[in-house]
Parts: C-alpha cells; sequence; structure tokens
C-alpha cells in the first residue's frame, strides 16, 4: 500500500498494544485489592478497566473474525491458526466474563485471591495468541492481500468505530456479502 497510514495490519497490532496496556493497567489495579481501605477504589476501578477492554477487545474480535480472517480462509496453510484464535477468542471472552463476575462480587476474600490470578491467566492467554497473529496471520497477510483487500478491511474496521469507511462490516465494503478475492497468487 502506499499509504502507511492505511494499513489494517498495522492498526491491529496498534490494538494489540493497546490491549496489553489495558491488561497492565488491571494488574496494577488489582494489587490495590489487598489493602482494605482501598478496596472500594480499586474494584471501581477494575470495573471501569474492564468495561473498556470488553468494549475494545469485542471490536478488535471482530475486525479480525468479519474483516481479516475471511480474507485469509482461503490460504489452506494458516486455516488451522485461524480456527485456533477464533477458538482462543472465545476462551478470552470467557476469561474476562468470569473476571467480571469476580469484580462484581463483594470484593472479599475470594475476589482478592481470584482476581490477580484470573488477570495473569488474561495476559498470559493474550500474549500467546498475539504471537501466533503477528509471527503466522499478519505475515501470511503482507504477502497475500492485494492493497483492495486491505483497503476493504480497513473500511470496515472504520466504519466499525463510526469513522467512516464505506459499506456494512457485515457485508463487504460493495454492500454484497463477502467473497474471499483481492489474493496474490504464490508467494
Amino acid at each position: 500500500m502506499s499509504d502507511d497510514r492505511i494499513d489494517p495490519l498495522e492498526k491491529l497490532a496498534a490494538a494489540h498494544r493497546s490491549l496489553e496496556e489495558n491488561l497492565n493497567d488491571l494488574a496494577r489495579a488489582a494489587r490495590a485489592l489487598s489493602d482494605p481501605r482501598g478496596r472500594a477504589a480499586a474494584l471501581e476501578g477494575l470495573s471501569s478497566v474492564v468495561a473498556y477492554f470488553e468494549r475494545s477487545m469485542s471490536r478488535h474480535r471482530e475486525d479480525e473474525e468479519r474483516s481479516l480472517y475471511p480474507r485469509l480462509a482461503v490460504l489452506e496453510a494458516i486455516a488451522p491458526t485461524l480456527d485456533r484464535l477464533r477458538q482462543e477468542h472465545k476462551a478470552q471472552q470467557r476469561a474476562i466474563d468470569a473476571l467480571r463476575a469476580a469484580i462484581e462480587r463483594d470484593g472479599g476474600p475470594e475476589a482478592v485471591e481470584a482476581i490477580p490470578q484470573l488477570i495473569e491467566d488474561l495476559r498470559a492467554a493474550h500474549q500467546r495468541h498475539v504471537e501466533s497473529e503477528e509471527q503466522e496471520v499478519f505475515p501470511a497477510a503482507r504477502r497475500f492481500l492485494q492493497a483492495s483487500a486491505k483497503q476493504g478491511i480497513w473500511n470496515e474496521m472504520e466504519t466499525r468505530r463510526g469513522r467512516g469507511g464505506q459499506g456494512n462490516p457485515a457485508k463487504g465494503i460493495s454492500g454484497r456479502p463477502y467473497r474471499p478475492g483481492g489474493m496474490r497468487r504464490g508467494p
């Protein structure tokens, strides 16, 4: 692509960094749970960060599962990786749901013990997930997606964020259901 500012893979990688920062914020807030005097504030802070994280993670997951992965589905070499990453998205959502439930409890000893471990488990899962995407999926996308396909992904991502883009993200940018295309042939 001639314009590096319109690179959906860079935008997805930046989202990975942002999600990592949110996970670090969650870990910092969880450390404050051990002080009973600051527990209520820590739980409120955790709840706010989790709410933001849930919104960000949901949009990011849609970007990958509705825009990027379908365009790469024809690449047999990474099809098993894409399937595994979809399953990891579901597992991450379950982990976020468990974290939310622990935060919404009364903040008693069980929550003080469970929340830091839930966050650490989520951080580890996120790190493994990101490594797979950035080491396997993104390089394949850079090799095989043509500029028009990358532009379509970008537009769909921007539409999800209410910042323009073109077309309906549930369909292609043309308004028709997405059909794999825009692929280069060969390495």
